[in-house]
């Protein structure tokens, strides 16, 4: 009787990849680049970052499903804001590949071209027009390709009132559209930033620690405001709060030292040794 082949364990180290992670996983060996690219809204493929010798990202690999919401999670200098750098045209690796929606090349592109594409980028730290209203700060960004003055000046049409209103709704502020955006709290910011993004209508939504600073209540609308999104966005979520990852997250990329660690849903990357050991400090999530 034949013997059965052996068993292929995975390959240890810090870019282990688990098993979890296989129905997302980029494509078999064999499985065509531009399969994988039409796969896939966004697309890493060993992406390498170097500055002056230190390696911010090492080979990383990333796939997004179109609708999907990504948490990704690492300690501090693991690569995810540089990653990010890379999704918008800010950084350019020294090798790898970055693809969106198929046909558009990330690394010919610069960081104009790919916001006007469909990709939008939310900072860690809220950047709204603190002197206008929640309302004027929305119709900028509805006709963000014209002038503060011109824009101001201009009427909006029916579907871009009905717009900007559903915007309001959705974000929670409905009731504060004519509030000065600087007296806004900062949790009220962060969702007038991700109106902002919204209403520019892009496809990949990258928000960075959405939550950082947040009272319990805001971190809850928060947690409502995002799941509303999934499907009809691609959302990557870079954050600490494991509370808030669990609550949101379907599946979960741990970076540690520029590579990916882990990947799968919250509770196997939670339990996984080497990510214990590297990010949650000795106990699971």
């Amino acid at each position: 009787m034949t013997a059965a082949p052996p068993k292929i364990e995975s390959q240890p180290g810090p870019a282990k990849v688990m098993a979890g992670a296989l129905e997302n996983s980029l494509a078999l060996p064999w499985e065509p680049k531009a399969l994988r690219r039409r796969k896939h809204i966004l697309l890493l493929e060993g992406i390498t970052v170097s500055f002056e010798g230190f390696v911010a990202l090492n080979n990383l690999s990333l796939a997004l499903r179109e609708g999907e919401l990504r948490c990704v999670i690492g300690p501090n200098g693991a690569g995810k804001t540089t990653m990010m750098d890379v999704i918008t045209g800010h950084t350019r690796p020294d090798r790898g590949e970055a693809w969106y929606m198929d046909s558009v090349n990330l690394l010919e592109a610069d960081e104009v071209a790919i916001n006007q594409a469909g990709i939008g980028r939310k900072f860690q730290k809220p950047s709204v027009f603190e002197s206008l209203t929640v309302g004027q700060n929305l119709e900028l960004a509805l006709k963000a390709r014209k002038t503060v003055l011109a824009t101001l000046r201009a009427r909006l049409s029916g579907e871009e009132r009905d717009f900007l209103a559903q915007t309001l709704t959705l974000i929670n502020l409905a009731d504060h559209r004519d509030q000065v955006a600087g007296s806004l709290s900062h949790g009220q910011k962060q969702w007038l930033e991700i109106g902002l993004l919204l209403a520019q209508k892009p496809r990949v939504l990258l928000l960075d620690e959405p939550v950082a600073g947040l009272t319990v209540k805001e971190i809850d609308r928060t947690t409502e405001l995002l799941l509303s999104l999934e499907g009809h966005h691609s959302l990557i979520v870079v954050e600490h709060d494991m509370t808030f990852v669990r609550s949101i997250a379907r599946k979960v990329t741990v970076l540690h030292q520029g590579a990916v660690l882990a990947e799968g849903d919250m509770d196997e990357v939670s339990s996984h040794p080497a990510v214990v050991e590297a990010y949650l400090g000795g106990e699971t999530c």
